[in-house]
């Protein structure tokens, strides 16, 4: 574990510990970032977030996410966190407008979301966590939702143009300066047994190695430590959220990105879509795997179009019938996921 830090580390990370993301192995901090003698790796900062991925965001690379990254660090002080993401959506070639606007109202509508995942929490956690991580922050909906509600929060993202777009968000709504770390999900670069509980909203679906995920969230928890996650349900008989089409989970996995640009001219081919047996075979190492049905507040509710509004009604009323709820999370939109480290 590394003593002292960088100068121009961010102040929320003073006093978090970080490992090399390749061995493992100790790190030498030098004036703008860390250092891995035995891997020969140089981890640099950009605007006091360290910058630990192995490998590059698979949706961009090394060089246009570090020019996408400028053009949000220019804008961040003069643009409210709304325009700032509906600039970030405007300069991206391969989204199309109709999926860019759907993009910014779900992130604006995400900390209803976030709250979602911590109501398990608050149903499940004794004693409650002290210390968390979140894998994949995007917008930051699950610091904004969780401000407050934990003494330490560190989120990561392999997208560092996300992680200083959320400082924006954090400083609209009067919030802390978040601690922020550029990684891979598959590669963390903190210590074994360094948080009390992980969590990961709409990420599980993106990742390179899923299984790997999971690995490393285990080996970051404590004995006993939770991981929470929230993910798109592979088979839901409800529009896929990431290219607002139905069905496109049912396909053959090597049809699903054709699809989409045929019918969307949309990206989808970074876009993995699990169903539940596949997520409880990935995540075997984890004691207890407990699938729950996500509730949808009225705030949520009110803001779907008139369609998903009345199937969110249905939905609701079916939730609540118990001989009912098992055959519904066989095709509910999203799962909210509580796993549970083994106690050695």
């Amino acid at each position: 574990m590394t003593p002292g830090a960088p100068a121009s580390l961010l102040p929320s990370l003073r006093g978090v510990a970080f490992v090399c993301p390749r061995c493992g192995g100790d790190l030498e901090v030098f004036a703008d970032g860390y250092f891995c003698a035995p891997c020969r790796a140089r981890y640099p900062l950009l605007a006091g977030i360290p910058d630990f991925r192995v490998f590059a965001d698979p949706n961009l690379s090394a060089e246009e996410d570090r020019d996408r990254t400028g053009k949000i660090l220019e804008a961040m002080d003069s643009l409210p966190f709304p325009a700032l993401l509906e600039y970030y959506w405007s300069l991206s070639d391969i989204t199309p407008p109709a999926l860019s606007r759907r993009f910014v109202a779900s992130a604006l509508r995400g900390k209803d979301r976030a709250r979602r995942l911590l109501s398990l929490v608050e149903r499940s956690e004794r004693p409650p966590l002290e210390t968390v991580l979140e894998v994949g922050s995007g917008s930051g909906n699950f610091l904004a939702a969780a401000a407050g509600v934990f003494p330490r929060v560190v989120a990561t993202d392999i997208a560092m143009r996300w992680l200083h777009l959320s400082r924006r968000r954090m400083r609209d709504e009067g919030l802390p300066e978040p601690a922020l770390v550029c990684c891979c999900a598959e590669a963390l670069p903190f210590p074994g047994g360094s948080f009390d509980g992980a969590f990961s909203i709409g990420t599980l679906e993106f990742l390179r190695d899923p299984g790997r995920f999971f690995t490393e969230c285990e080996r970051v928890l404590v004995p006993g430590g939770s991981l929470f996650v929230a993910t798109a349900n592979r088979f839901s008989i409800a529009p896929q959220p990431h290219a607002a089409l139905w069905g496109v989970g049912y396909l053959p996995r090597r049809w699903q990105a054709r699809y989409v640009r045929w019918r969307r001219k949309a990206s989808f081919e970074n876009v993995r879509l699990l169903s539940r047996r596949e997520i409880d075979r990935l995540a075997a190492g984890f004691s207890r795997r407990e699938f729950a049905l996500p509730e949808i507040g009225p705030g949520e509710v009110r803001a779907l179009p008139l369609p998903l509004r009345l199937a969110a009604g249905l939905y609701g009323r079916i939730r609540r019938r118990r001989g009912l709820a098992k055959p519904l999370a066989a095709i509910v939109p999203e799962w909210n996921i509580r796993l549970r480290k083994r106690i050695k």
